[in-house]
């Protein structure tokens, strides 16, 4: 018995193959199970979070920069330019629109770079998503002075690197995490978005009220370029493609992995597997989640992208006084995305609900608290400015449902492909992306609060369209034809397994 319970083990690994199986000699009469924390599920999970928080701190640096970049934004309570400041740059209002649409453009990259995160190493994509990003941040401070295209082009690089990033971070936390505990490490790895946003927008607001450091605004790239090479020599060391490549992992940890995670094997190598383009166009639940993540992206980028000019045309808050507002609906958006994704956990564990009913409550509570805050903001001159803050707080942490909500779809319906999956819909969202910066400069010209008001609109009924689309045809069941034969049967011949050599815990 413990012969051919081993071979199944084995058997099973294939899901993201490793070289060399399972360790053997294990005893597997030990529980198949396997603590949270701590374990290298868990770390990898925390150096995820790093890394977006990298990446990310490098894609929002530029709305809160460029505040004190441009010309016709800069104030100065003495109204003179300090002579050591860096040079202000004369770009116009679609100038600035190209730059923050040329992210969303090099995110169109990623329609391609999700097959690559199912075939090839995710640390190595990783590592290079990271590394690109810190190089484009590096020098455009330097080449910025000298054209607008030299900004567009590093503004384009950022959003390559997050278009790396994305599909691979998907999909190695299918070859590391059990499908219980994605939903709650999606939201830990994301959340280093909204940490990164928290760490950039106060210091980018405080550094540009100086000009001892490099002049002024400069200072914002150099900082973000810096953070993003220590993360890539911790990740170096620390960073492993999946759970065998991960040299200090418990043989228990592994093994734990390797079993939860069988039923999602399609029976082929990465490198040997097609990606089922055809089922995936056709999929009502991946079209769902298309659909629902442009709508969820859409509003989020008003306020990621344009809320600190949001803040500083319509309530008049100074740089600094800006940076530190600006992080209060990131925090609220990081607090409610942990907890919400951790409530999903918890109720799929301690509830009879259906993890595609927590999805769709968690999403459509999402999608309404989005719309609803944001459009009570547009309500609000600059007299009542705090209470603005507070709405646009409760429409971020609204938004954070999402993680648990459609994210976690992207990560379900297609375990094998998620890195396929997630590069195709994220294709969708960099297209509303470059869209979206063009429309918003294109409103917002004259900086009035009717302007931003009617951008605030858009997004608004924009954010509500997944309450009907999402209910209706999202899932977080993996489709068949993400499934096998063999993983069928290897489910079941486990499942008996399991009941052989499991033991109740104590």
């Amino acid at each position: 018995m413990h012969k051919d319970t081993d071979q199944l083990l084995r058997s099973m690994s294939s899901v993201h193959p490793i070289s060399d199986g399972l360790p053997s000699g294990i005893p597997l009469s030990r529980p198949i199970t396997h603590r949270w924390f701590p374990s290298w599920r868990f770390m990898t999970s925390i150096m995820l979070c790093f890394c977006f928080g990298c990446v990310h701190l490098m894609n929002s640096n530029m709305g809160m920069a460029i505040v004190c970049m441009v010309n016709s934004s800069v104030t100065y309570d003495n109204e003179t330019y300090p002579s050591d400041a860096a040079p202000l740059l004369d770009w116009s209002s679609d100038e600035q629109g190209y730059i923050f649409s040329a992210f969303n453009a090099g995110l169109l990259v990623m329609l391609f770079t999700g097959g690559m995160a199912d075939k090839f190493n995710a640390k190595y994509m990783i590592l290079v998503s990271v590394f690109i990003a810190s190089i484009a941040n590096i020098f455009l401070p330097m080449l910025a002075p000298i054209s607008v295209y030299w900004a567009i082009f590093s503004r384009f690089l950022v959003g390559f690197a997050d278009a790396l990033l994305q599909p691979a971070m998907n999909s190695l936390i299918t070859r590391w995490f059990p499908t219980s505990e994605r939903s709650y490490a999606l939201g830990l790895a994301t959340g280093g978005r909204q940490i990164g946003t928290l760490i950039i927008i106060p210091a980018a607001g405080a550094l540009c009220s100086q000009t001892e450091i490099f002049g002024g605004w400069p200072s914002i790239f150099y900082l973000s370029g810096f953070i993003g090479v220590l993360f890539i020599a911790s990740y170096i060391f620390l960073g492993a493609d999946k759970p065998s490549k991960q040299s200090c992992i418990s043989d228990n940890e592994l093994k734990f992995i390797t079993i939860s995670n069988q039923s999602e094997d399609v029976g082929k190598k990465r490198t040997e597997r097609s990606v089922p383009w055809k089922n995936i166009l056709k999929s009502g639940a991946v079209w769902a989640s298309v659909i629902s993540l442009v709508c969820h992206e859409f509003p989020l980028m008003t306020l990621i992208m344009f809320l600190p000019s949001y803040l500083h045309d319509v309530h008049h808050y100074h740089s600094t006084e800006n940076g530190i507002l600006s992080a209060l609906p990131t925090v609220s958006l990081w607090f409610a995305k942990i907890g919400s994704s951790y409530l999903n956990t918890w109720l799929q564990k301690n509830t009879t609900w259906k993890k595609d009913t927590i999805c769709k409550v968690l999403n459509s509570i999402g999608s309404i608290g989005l719309g609803v805050f944001l459009l009570a903001a547009t309500f609000l001159d600059k007299s009542h400015a705090w209470m603005a803050v507070l709405f646009l707080c409760l429409s971020m942490a609204s938004a954070g449902l999402h993680t648990p909500g459609c994210q976690l779809a992207l990560v379900s319906v297609a375990p094998a492909y998620s890195g396929a999956v997630t590069g195709f819909t994220f294709f969708f969202v960099a297209v509303s992306g470059i869209i979206h910066p063009i429309i918003t400069k294109m409103i917002v010209r004259d900086r009035t609060a009717a302007e931003w008001n009617l951008v605030f609109y858009i997004s608004t009924v924009i954010a509500v369209f997944p309450i009907v689309i999402f209910n209706i045809w999202g899932s977080t069941e993996v489709q068949w034809w993400a499934k096998s034969k063999k993983a069928s049967v290897t489910s079941q011949e486990s499942t008996d397994a399991t009941k052989t050599v499991q033991k109740p815990e104590v």
